[in-house]
């Protein structure tokens, strides 16, 4: 019983640093990194684009995948004191960021990676807001969920 709950709470722990750290990325990229998209020389940019999404995934990926797979395992090991909806909500929040991330924000770094386009540049930065407040959403969320396993 006692490895049970030591492994739930590497678990936990480990679902909390991926999605903090995501947080952290998330609103970087939201405030700084994508506003400034439209600073950059324009024929300049497409080999920009294309080292943003090379460099940008050796950070978010892995922490993405273990936010996601720590999510899937809160859900098989739940935390004593957390109710099961609070975990189903913070899957559906991982869904919400993956399915924005594949079928929209990827598609509009591929538009951009040929050109830089204002319009594209303007839809990233807009859509990418869904992103930020799922993220943010997530980490208040795990973070009171940390604050239930500590009672």
């Amino acid at each position: 019983m006692k490895d049970q709950q030591n492994n739930m709470k590497l678990i936990l722990l480990s679902n909390l640093a991926a999605t903090l750290i995501m947080v952290g990325v998330i609103w970087f990229v939201q405030v700084v990194h994508y506003p400034l998209y439209s600073r950059i020389n324009p024929d300049a940019f497409p080999n920009y684009e294309v080292a943003h999404v090379n460099l940008v995934t050796l950070v978010v990926g892995p922490a993405m995948f273990i936010e996601a797979g720590t999510a899937l395992l809160l859900l098989v090991s739940p935390p004593d004191n957390v109710p099961l909806w609070v975990l189903i909500l913070g899957l559906v929040l991982v869904g919400v960021v993956w399915a924005v991330t594949v079928f929209v924000n990827v598609p509009q770094h591929n538009q951009l990676s040929f050109q830089f386009d204002a319009g594209v540049h303007r839809a990233l930065v807009l859509s990418n807001w869904i992103r930020t407040i799922a993220w943010s959403a997530r980490g208040i969320l795990m973070l009171w969920v940390l604050s239930r396993v500590m009672v």
